[in-house]
C-alpha cells in the first residue's frame, strides 16, 4: 500500500509517495531525499545493522542517520522518527512504530500525510508550489 505524502520544511515544500510497510519495524527515509528537503540529519549513537525482509543484510550498510518529523493526519499531530539510508526507488517507507498514529481512514485518500519539520504553528506558511525532486 502506498500514501502520498506532503513535506514541508523551511526549505522546500514536496509532494511523494511513501509505501506503508506493516514488516518494517521502523520509519525510513531515503537519505537523499532528506538531503534534498535539507532536513535536520543526525548521527545515531552508536550505527544499527539494517536488515532485508528475507534476512540478509542491505547493501546500504548500517544505519547511521536519523531525522525527527512532525506527522499529521487530519488535526492531530505526532513526531516520528525517520531512519535514513538508501531505499532504491522508495523516498520512505512508513513502518510498523508508526501505524498506531495513522488514522485508517486517511490514508490512500487524496488528502495523504503531511510530514512538519522546523516550523512551528505560529510562523506564517507561505503558499508555495511544491518542488519536484530531481530522482522522480
Amino acid at each position: 500500500m502506498t500514501v502520498r505524502i506532503y513535506t514541508h520544511s523551511i526549505a522546500k515544500r514536496a509532494e511523494a509517495i511513501a509505501l506503508v510497510d506493516s514488516g518494517a519495524t521502523e520509519n525510513f527515509m531515503n537519505l537523499s531525499y532528506a538531503k534534498w528537503l535539507k532536513l535536520p540529519i543526525k548521527n545515531l549513537d552508536k550505527p544499527r545493522q539494517l536488515f532485508n525482509v528475507d534476512g540478509t543484510e542491505n547493501k546500504a550498510g548500517m544505519l547511521k542517520y536519523y531525522t525527527d518529523i512532525e506527522v499529521q493526519t487530519g488535526t492531530s499531530r505526532n513526531q516520528l522518527r525517520f531512519f535514513l539510508s538508501d531505499l532504491g526507488e522508495h523516498k520512505a517507507i512508513l513502518g510498523y512504530s508508526g501505524l498506531p498514529l495513522y488514522n485508517p481512514k486517511s490514508i490512500g485518500n487524496e488528502d495523504g500525510l503531511t510530514c512538519h519539520n522546523s516550523l512551528s504553528s505560529s510562523e506564517p506558511q507561505m503558499q508555495r508550489k511544491h518542488d519536484s525532486y530531481p530522482g522522480q
